[in-house]
């Protein structure tokens, strides 16, 4: 039986599933997708579809028979798509030791938090790989990293500066840690 038939016998159980659907899904992709399934409901021809829709016959009719199959849930589902991964698992543990436990000036960075661009060129100089900052921004999430940018560069403190930052703190000589000889003030 024709595909177009056996879509326009589903059409009045569908077509309020479809309103609250439509409505729901405010994205272009699932949206074009069961513009199509009305328009054949409404009577339109494949080619007429594949015309406003623009899509290829295949697509359109992957999509009904996506439905057909299905229904709802199979045609709007997410596409999945295996990527293949650039950073080996070794690799990404190696990344996560130097972001947790290294600084980027070890690495010749003129800094001392890592940021997404630094761990970036971090990776284009070791590995030669690039990675985006959307990927980065996963893997942050993975290592427990926050992906916010650092406000300032710290550096490790400098041991004169160090001294004369904790003799200032310190009152007259004052072992005791208080605050001075007046007790409560």
């Amino acid at each position: 039986m024709n595909r177009r038939i056996r879509l326009q016998r589903l059409v009045p159980q569908d077509r309020e599933q479809w309103q609250k659907l439509y409505y729901r899904h405010k994205e272009q992709r699932p949206r074009r997708r069961l513009l199509a399934l009305k328009a054949i409901w409404d009577g339109q021809t494949l080619a007429g579809v594949c015309r406003t829709q623009k899509v290829r016959l295949k697509t359109l009719e992957h999509w009904l028979d996506l439905f057909l199959h299905g229904g709802f849930d199979a045609l709007l589902a997410p596409e999945r798509r295996a990527v293949p991964q650039v950073l080996s698992p070794q690799r990404r543990k190696v990344l996560g030791y130097i972001l947790l436990h290294k600084t980027p000036a070890d690495y010749g960075l003129d800094s001392y938090q890592w940021t997404a661009r630094r761990a970036q060129s971090l990776i284009e100089q070791k590995w030669g790989v690039h990675l985006g900052l959307g990927r980065l921004y996963q893997l942050f999430h993975q290592f427990g990293l926050s992906h916010q940018k650092a406000h300032r560069d710290y550096g490790p403190p400098r041991p004169a500066e160090r001294a004369a930052f904790v003799a200032a703190l310190k009152k007259n000589g004052d072992a005791s840690g208080g605050w001075g000889a007046g007790g409560v003030g």
